[in-house]
């Protein structure tokens, strides 16, 4: 049997995890919208992520509370309880 990490790492994890594939993929395309694709391109690309990756952790970590927060506004909670459908009984 596999030993996981505690379910309090589970938010710092993920952000994690978000930060370093979207920093990853919206800088290889923001990099080659600028630059093209030259044969530096690889190294410039590697250059920026770096960067964007260190900007995009803490601000998943700072953000994402204000998000989960707006996007539950907007979304029936998936811990309340369910609406009665009309024509039903409950």
């Amino acid at each position: 049997m596999t030993k996981k990490l505690p379910v309090r790492l589970f938010q710092p994890l993920f952000g994690l995890f978000m930060a370093f594939f979207m920093s990853f993929l919206m800088s290889g395309a923001i990099t080659a919208i600028n630059v093209g694709l030259p044969p530096d391109f690889f190294s410039r690309w590697m250059h920026s992520w770096g960067l964007a990756f260190m900007l995009a952790y803490p601000a998943i970590l700072i953000v994402a509370p204000l998000a989960r927060r707006l996007t539950l506004k907007l979304v029936q909670s998936p811990f309340a309880p369910a609406a009665p459908v009309a024509g039903t009984k409950g």
